[in-house]
């Protein structure tokens, strides 16, 4: 008792240790660390990357081994268009845990980002042997066979991603991509059947909308003009993902003057990580 009086006065307290004191490898250093995961993950969920980074990086100090705290801040430094440095962060995930579905799959979506179709695809069907359920895996496997040209992968690719979906967001962006790769693939009455049984969803919120309105002027439901507002709506994302729409559907109905100069809208962008640059780069080089 004494003591406790002698310290109080002398201005002391007996506070817990701090934070940054902590030892990484210590009960104390692990909670802390998940508890700035978890922050982490809730600042992604709420578009805040620059907080997930903090937070991921707060989590690494504490715990540097653990794959799903260096895979966590590779999806904040892809959310920050940083897909450069986002991929060692993800290898850093594989090299700790070497069969992370996870990781292969978000690596590989990240080498599409960055057009390194070769790479991507290669993680993604380790990914598929790996988590062959996995609905993101056969979309980015999708996306990354059509923007090589192969459009009869592709649309085996999409398919599976059409049967995975569960909500309308999803089969949505499926069917975008399952009906221009069906068409190109020679498949065009599986192509004309899929629009056939298509039916919008009016709740449908946010950058789906875009792909369902793509499905819609496929269909003849919407025409050129009503997507124009669109592509100004949020700058180059916008830009390239709606250019890319529209000139996908002059491509597929013969117009390639027309679709040519939608395309080459994408790309003066120099806005590279959307599909709709990737594709549109790719359509360019197949029209040369």
């Amino acid at each position: 008792m004494f003591l406790l009086t002698i310290a109080l006065l002398a201005g002391f307290s007996f506070a817990p240790q701090s934070s940054a004191t902590l030892a990484p490898g210590s009960k104390a250093a692990a909670d802390e660390a998940q508890q700035a995961f978890t922050k982490g993950n809730d600042a992604l969920k709420a578009n805040q990357p620059d907080k997930a980074l903090e937070s991921f990086d707060r989590a690494l100090s504490l715990a540097p081994v653990n794959p799903e705290y260096h895979l966590g801040k590779c999806h904040a430094l892809a959310a920050l268009g940083k897909h450069n440095q986002a991929i060692p962060e993800c290898s850093e995930a594989l090299r700790l845990r070497p069969a992370y579905a996870d990781a292969l799959r978000d690596r590989g979506h990240y080498y599409l980002n960055l057009g390194n179709v070769a790479a991507g695809l290669a993680d993604l069907r380790k990914a598929e042997k790996i988590a062959p359920n996995d609905r993101g895996v056969y979309y980015h496997l999708g996306v990354g066979n059509y923007i090589k040209g192969d459009f009869a992968a592709a649309a085996n690719a999409f398919q599976k991603c059409l049967d995975l979906g569960k909500q309308s967001d999803e089969t949505t962006e499926c069917i975008a991509w399952l009906y221009p790769s069906l068409f190109r693939a020679g498949r065009k009455q599986d192509a004309a059947a899929l629009l056939a049984r298509f039916q919008p969803d009016p709740k449908l919120i946010g950058h789906p909308v875009w792909y369902q309105d793509r499905i819609l002027l496929m269909k003849g439901d919407k025409k050129e003009e009503e997507l124009l507002p669109e592509m100004n709506s949020e700058g180059n994302l916008s830009v390239t993902s709606v250019a890319y729409s529209i000139g996908l559907w002059h491509l597929l109905n013969g117009r390639n003057d027309k679709a040519k100069e939608y395309f080459e809208k994408a790309v003066a962008t120099k806005y590279t990580p959307p599909w709709g640059y990737r594709c549109s780069e790719s359509e360019l080089k197949r029209m040369k």
